[in-house]
């Protein structure tokens, strides 16, 4: 199968990331791609200032419903890169993956959320806003199995 990479530009118009994206995806179907692959936040700017702002329900979320449409107009599988996803007062930095008829097959939630501090001159925590997922990914294309992970997961 062949593969099709999208690194999209971002903005904090979260509809116009996501037209962007699905754009995107059937111009990578037309490039003959099978399995389309979006980037880590590509609905929202990052950092932990906008997760809260920009998270949403997985399957249920504008995001979820575009990416599923996609997928099954372009009969292609659709790797959501990740999103905020919102599950009642938690959030988590999460990849979908659609199949070709427009199905969630897998949901990965990131387990190694990125902390940092050098002192006196740069910290960062996702910590401070998102939860850690707890369980490996895998879905299968065409008998290959395929793994998610997530920035720091990997």
């Amino acid at each position: 199968f062949r593969l099709g990479l999208i690194q999209p530009e971002v903005n904090e118009v979260k509809v116009k990331n996501i037209e962007r994206a699905v754009s995107y995806i059937s111009s990578a179907k037309k490039q003959n791609a099978d399995v389309i692959a979006l980037p880590e936040c590509f609905n929202s700017p990052y950092g932990i200032e906008y997760f809260p702002k920009y998270a949403e329900s997985i399957p249920d979320g504008e995001t979820s419903i575009a990416l599923s449409k996609a997928a099954k107009e372009n009969n292609v599988y659709v790797v959501g890169g990740t999103i905020p996803e919102r599950e009642g007062d938690k959030l988590y930095n999460t990849c979908t993956v659609w199949g070709p008829d427009g199905a969630l097959i897998a949901k990965h939630r990131k387990i190694h959320l990125f902390d940092i501090d050098i002192p006196d001159k740069f910290t960062f925590r996702e910590s401070d806003s998102l939860s850690s997922g707890n369980s490996l990914t895998m879905f299968d294309v065409k008998g290959c199995k395929i793994g998610i992970g997530i920035c720091y997961d990997i």
